[in-house]
């Protein structure tokens, strides 16, 4: 049985290239995002929409059942009418479950604030609902090996958002804002949909409890740790705005350090998710070596370019927050030199969820993820009230380390990490932070 390097390179190449193409677009989106709408809306608006756009992933999480995980697994080998079936079958158990969460969302909504109105809420809900639906056809496309598609929804969403709210929000204000997230997602369920019509098999759109069983079955602890890991990276701005009193301000901070953090944290995710395949490859052959090696070159340059990313971070934060986002925004710095820390770090975690899920460990995966939550979520009730959105910031990099270090326990003897390069750019690294801290 013949599995070489030859053989699996076109694949991992073409994938490879696809995340990277789409991964400009998308990095190009959020960087004229965050420098152009915080000053469309100001510190207040900015941070309720921060509020309603942490609020929303919570919500999706709620509907995503590891259908990722499923499709990716599954798909592959089911010839094209059974594909299409469980197609069918998992989009429609995704519009009840849409619902459900969108519900959901809009009660938290009016719950957890003094400002929230109804019709707000309930264009939050349906958002919501429809997020959850578009995801199917993309996360479907992903297990068809259609990389380019799966990549299209998150490179494009960005920019098709910034620009519905350049048509709305200067309109309608934050009531603009909110209907702009509708309608970006009536757009991208209408394209996903489009995008697989060749597997559209409209007698299968029903709900099948026994079918859909196995699978929900299968992705439940994955799930579990995907919920675990959008309440940590995503609730932040929430928490804050729960912490300080209403201080919608700490919270707008703190949501644009962490879409900055988010930018590296998902462009590491992503490259590492695209090279599950060839992982999963390599060891139904007994290539444990290969495993390891592909896994350390990932380490090695994603590891060194995080801590340049970090360096970078600290050598401009202070003069370059103000003058991209405005002067209203220059206590963001200090939140983003410390959330920042975590992005070297992140290497490694998404080295760990790579091997989790080529190994089937989906229990230590969720595992991490809610050691990680817990940290972070007793670390900011002590520092946010003091430290405002600079504490959600240094909460969060802890939690990344806690995270790392659980993966890399359970995940013995699989996961090795290169130690030595480690420890030595960590010192050089910690170095010049403090160099640059107390110097430039």
């Amino acid at each position: 049985m013949e599995t070489t390097f030859e053989k699996i390179q076109p694949s991992v190449s073409r994938s490879l290239s696809a995340v990277s193409l789409h991964k400009v677009v998308q990095v190009a989106g959020l960087v004229v995002t965050v420098a152009v709408v915080p000053r469309l809306f100001g510190a207040e608006d900015y941070g309720r929409f921060a509020f309603v756009l942490s609020l929303s992933y919570l919500g999706q999480i709620l509907g995503d059942f590891g259908t990722l995980d499923v499709m990716g697994r599954f798909v592959p080998p089911l010839p094209p009418v059974e594909a299409g079936r469980l197609y069918m079958r998992t989009l429609a158990f995704k519009i009840v479950a849409g619902l459900w969460c969108g519900l959901l969302t809009a009660g938290a909504a009016l719950v957890l604030t003094g400002w929230m109105r109804l019709d707000w809420a309930l264009l939050i809900g349906l958002g919501v609902a429809l997020h959850i639906v578009a995801w199917v056809p993309f996360q479907f496309a992903l297990g068809l090996n259609r990389v380019g598609t799966w990549m299209a929804e998150q490179a494009w969403r960005q920019w098709a958002l910034l620009l519905l709210l350049l048509a709305l929000l200067p309109v309608w204000g934050l009531s603009g804002a909110i209907l702009a997230v509708v309608v970006m997602e009536i757009l991208f369920c209408a394209l996903g949909v489009w995008w697989t019509r060749d597997y559209w098999l409209a007698t299968e759109l029903r709900l099948d409890r026994t079918y859909l069983w196995p699978y929900v079955r299968f992705g439940a602890g994955f799930f579990l740790a995907n919920l675990a890991a959008v309440a940590l990276y995503r609730s932040g701005p929430a928490l804050v705005e729960t912490l300080t009193g209403g201080q919608s301000a700490q919270s707008g901070y703190l949501n644009l350090a962490l879409g900055l953090f988010l930018m590296a944290y998902i462009t590491l995710g992503q490259f590492a998710q695209s090279l599950i395949p060839t992982l999963s490859t390599f060891r139904a052959q007994g290539q444990a070596a290969q495993v390891e090696a592909w896994l350390h070159r990932f380490i090695r340059y994603s590891w060194l370019v995080g801590w340049l990313g970090t360096l970078l971070v600290w050598l401009v934060a202070d003069w370059a927050v103000p003058l991209v986002f405005g002067a209203d925004f220059t206590p963001a710095a200090v939140a983003l030199k410390w959330i920042s820390l975590g992005i070297p770090i992140s290497a490694l975690l998404w080295a760990g969820n790579a091997l989790a899920t080529v190994v089937g460990r989906g229990s230590v995966k969720f595992g991490a993820s809610l050691a990680a939550l817990l940290v972070f979520l007793a670390v900011a009730v002590a520092l946010v009230p003091i430290y405002g959105a600079t504490g959600g910031a240094m909460a969060l990099s802890l939690s990344v380390v806690v995270n790392v270090a659980v993966l890399s326990f359970f995940l013995k003897p699989d996961l090795n990490l290169p130690w030595p390069l480690l420890i030595l750019s960590t010192l050089l690294g910690v170095g010049s932070l403090i160099v640059i801290s107390r110097y430039i």
